[in-house]
């Protein structure tokens, strides 16, 4: 795979490697760019522990929860951040110890428990989920005095975001103070963090009402620092040009972020002794990942129908989440088709569901034919995790690297794959 990495124009794969890789794995197929992943990760990393080095990632599963990324975040040093019984359920598998995940989420099912007996901290999201955690401490307490469960709050803050959030609970209504307020009243309870996440608020001001925010409430809460301090995930990823330009403005580097968040905390907590330092935790997702898995995907026919021009392919907008809806995502035409000198004019390029919404890019014009792979990129996140049973299962996963041979992440789904559950 010599040419895996890059094309003429400097990103994606070269199409000697795609082809290999559909006569091997099928159309449509993922292909994981991990050398790329490894570098982005290492680059938000090193951008915060330069100014704050007790610092650290944890991994948003829900974003991307292929088992082969996971690991690969656990052999970087990252935590799993889960949402879930299921996300849950997976970190453990993969080895994650307790200690090393981020249980949120406003629905963490029974699992929650577990991850509380055997020493993971929960991030508690509401006050019916606090006293469910409550009295299961009191009933603990008979069998097992000594034992104490630790917990955090998901607090929601106004950041001047503009839209109410429905997660976390109230900072400003008197339910973060009764929060505090039962769990110090259990023995065998210890609040040993604090927790935020804001969608949609990816600038630094976003960012620098966070860190404001938080500080505030843990001088408010906590006699000393806590042991962690988890700002949530929103920042913006590393994009190819053609993609970051259909934002608008400026998008924040990760050392502009680091600027503004790892500064903030080494102001504040940079004199105190290393081990009495609250870790700085933030849950990166799209962030880390969006930009290093590409969709393959074959060109079966092309048609015009009233004057415009479809070409329909073997994938779907449903393999690559919701961003080819609201942006057009970088693509490459490779040419592996019998007719390379065809061309087309403002063709949409449309899936092989029968919605009239499937429509994974518009008005593409220049070369392409049937056979020929159009290669999607930035489709790592919120992308075949969302891809439902619909008409077709979900395709195989690869990751390449440049200098081994490609290994295979997830196998082609089945018919019996989809069926499994279902009783006949």
């Amino acid at each position: 795979m010599s040419d895996i990495i890059h094309n003429t124009n400097q990103y994606g794969l070269g199409t000697k490697s795609v082809k290999e890789l559909i006569e091997n794995y099928g159309s449509p197929l993922y292909v994981f760019d991990k050398d790329a992943f490894v570098e982005n990760y290492k680059h938000l990393l090193n951008a915060f522990r330069s100014i704050y080095p007790k610092y650290n990632i944890a991994y948003s599963y829900k974003t991307n929860y292929t088992p082969y990324i996971c690991k690969l975040i656990k052999e970087l040093g990252g935590y799993a951040e889960v949402v879930s019984g299921m996300e849950y359920q997976v970190a453990r598998k993969i080895g994650y110890p307790n200690d090393r995940i981020v249980f949120n989420g406003p629905v963490k099912s029974q699992d929650m428990l577990e991850q509380l007996s055997n020493g993971g901290v929960v991030n508690v999201d509401n006050l019916d989920e606090l006293e469910l955690i409550l009295s299961y401490a009191r009933e603990l307490k008979d069998s097992n005095p000594h034992k104490v469960l630790e917990l955090a709050f998901r607090v929601n803050i106004d950041i001047e975001q503009g839209f109410i959030s429905r997660f976390g609970i109230d900072a400003d209504n008197g339910d973060l103070d009764n929060a505090f307020e039962l769990a110090r009243g259990e023995e065998n309870i210890a609040v040993v963090g604090i927790h935020c996440h804001i969608g949609r608020s990816r600038g630094l001001q976003a960012w620098k009402n966070r860190v404001d925010k938080m500080f505030t409430l843990v001088d408010n809460f906590f006699d000393n620092p806590p042991r962690f301090i988890n700002l949530g995930s929103g920042m913006n990823s590393v994009m190819e040009p053609v993609l970051a330009e259909q934002f608008g403005g400026h998008l924040p580097t990760y050392e502009e972020y680091a600027s503004v968040v790892a500064t903030a905390f080494r102001e504040k907590y940079g004199r105190l002794d290393y081990s009495g330092q609250p870790e700085l935790l933030t849950e990166p997702g799209t962030t880390v990942v969006s930009g290093y898995l590409s969709f393959l995907t074959t060109v079966l026919s092309i048609k015009t129908v009233k004057e415009k021009m479809y070409a329909t392919f073997d994938g779907s907008s449903g393999n690559m989440g919701d961003i080819c809806h609201l942006m057009q995502l970088p693509i490459t035409v490779h040419d592996c088709g019998s007719n390379a000198d065809r061309t087309v004019e403002y063709a949409d390029f449309v899936g092989y569901t029968c919605l009239e919404h499937d429509v994974m890019y518009k008005s593409y014009s220049g070369k392409l034919a049937v056979g020929d792979v159009v290669e999607f990129r930035n489709v790592g996140s919120y992308s075949n995790v969302f891809k439902p049973p619909f008409i077709y299962p979900n395709c195989a996963m690869v990751a390449v690297t440049k200098d081994s041979e490609p290994q295979l992440m997830k196998r082609r789904e089945t018919t019996d794959d989809v069926f499994a559950t279902y009783v006949f």
